[in-house]
């Protein structure tokens, strides 16, 4: 019997697809079961097909991170050893689904593009139905409205995805139907949900490949006009996490009323005070260090703040960009050269062929928006609809790799199949 690892990938998306409402409350292990089910196609793949090179990106990885849990256990010790390999996993594990599908670059057959299209259009339809429900009832489902704009996102840009015909292009119908879900989205009524639309409906309408190439001050004022729109729909979240919390003013004397603000504000300390390797895993901002308390938080003094105490630290873990303190400088140039990378090699598209590959560099570049954007305030990035939004990716951004004269009929049969 001939096992296909390509279908392997693309079953695992579906089933997380399928699976994406469920495991905000109920199935809660649905990222993690796809990241250890993607890391085991990789791994039979090393070990039946030899395809040890395709992966070397992984192994670099996880020597960075093994870097960290030594710089962490021997040099810092803001928590203890198992705690610091709990955070370790969960960081790395937001890479794994891109790196894996990026180096296997599957393609979905026909029949299960229709089943994943399927599950996109229930899961909008499900959350419809959310949206005109009780707060209660949605918090005992989903734990939180957000998850209504993040789930039709996903699906939306899923859905777009799979309807790109092999000439490059999507059907009337089809693009309605993404529009669509992305509007149901917006009853979620968050405001980094409305700046992922106004994003998106300027990719789908306004951008033209080849805009960046020739730039003039027609497309820089449509840019200022994008970005400005942004702002305007976010401004009320952007001022209260970055400038006044919940107060009509910014003052130190409040800042234990806002625990997000305090979370920016220490993490930019620390990016001074540890440079340039910063505090360490399971130290700061991250599930770990709320699990087994973080000695870093007494150090600077916010162990007392709400929301982020030892008692009552059901904040701590409110977003994604302070965790990256604990990488220091050093961490953060390294996060924003991993998405420069995937950007370089979604720009390749375009540069081959603009008409052809105009949705797939779409789909990846909407994928980035969501991830950075989503960050801000929240922690998606290391859930479920994460996974998808960076397997998205790889299935986006490996479509570049047919332009590479190393990936012969040869290599692909070895990449793809095993013999059981």
């Amino acid at each position: 019997m001939v096992l296909r690892l390509d279908r392997l990938c693309t079953w695992i998306f579906i089933a997380s697809i399928a699976l994406m409402l469920p495991s905000i409350v109920f199935v809660k292990m649905v990222d993690e079961l796809g990241c250890y089910m993607l890391g085991a196609v990789a791994l039979v793949d090393c070990i039946v097909n030899k395809q040890y090179k395709k992966y070397a990106i992984i192994g670099v990885f996880v020597l960075v991170f093994a870097f960290y849990v030594l710089y962490s256990i021997f040099f810092l010790k803001f928590n203890t050893p198992k705690y610091i390999l709990m955070d370790a996993i969960i960081e790395l594990k937001p890479f794994l689904p891109y790196l894996v599908i990026f180096a296997i670059a599957p393609v979905f057959s026909e029949s299960e593009k229709r089943v994943a299209k399927v599950l996109c259009i229930i899961n909008v339809a499900l959350c419809l139905a959310l949206a005109f429900m009780s707060d209660y009832i949605i918090k005992d489902l989903i734990n939180h409205v957000v998850y209504i704009g993040t789930t039709c996102f996903i699906c939306a840009t899923t859905f777009l995805f799979l309807s790109i015909d092999s000439e490059g292009k999507v059907g009337n119908r089809d693009l309605a139907t993404v529009i669509a879900m992305l509007v149901v989205g917006l009853s979620c009524t968050r405001a980094k949900y409305y700046g992922e639309f106004v994003f998106y409906m300027f990719f789908l309408f306004l951008y033209k490949p080849g805009v960046l190439k020739n730039f003039n001050i027609k497309h820089a004022l449509l840019l200022v006009a994008v970005v400005a729109v942004v702002i305007a729909v976010s401004w009320n979240k952007i001022s209260y996490y970055f400038i006044t919390g919940n107060s009509d003013s910014f003052d130190i004397e409040t800042m234990e009323s806002f625990a997000r603000p305090v979370l920016y504000a220490t993490g930019g300390l620390i990016l001074l005070d540890y440079f340039p390797f910063g505090s360490g895993l399971a130290s700061f901002a991250s599930f770990a260090s709320s699990q087994n308390y973080s000695t870093l938080y007494y150090e600077y003094g916010i162990n007392n703040v709400w929301g982020l105490s030892e008692d009552f630290g059901d904040f701590i873990c409110d977003a994604y960009y302070p965790c990256l303190a604990q990488f220091g400088i050093v961490g953060i140039v390294l996060f924003a050269l991993v998405f420069i990378k995937i950007y370089h090699h979604l720009r390749a598209l375009i540069r081959h062929d603009a008409i052809r590959y105009k949705y797939p560099f779409i789909v990846g570049s909407m994928a980035i928006v969501f991830i950075l954007i989503e960050n801000i305030a929240g922690t998606l990035f290391v859930q479920t609809s994460g996974m998808l939004a960076m397997m998205l990716l790889g299935f986006s951004a490996s479509m570049s790799k047919n332009f590479e004269e190393v990936n012969t009929l040869s290599t692909t049969k070895k990449t793809f199949t095993i013999k059981i």
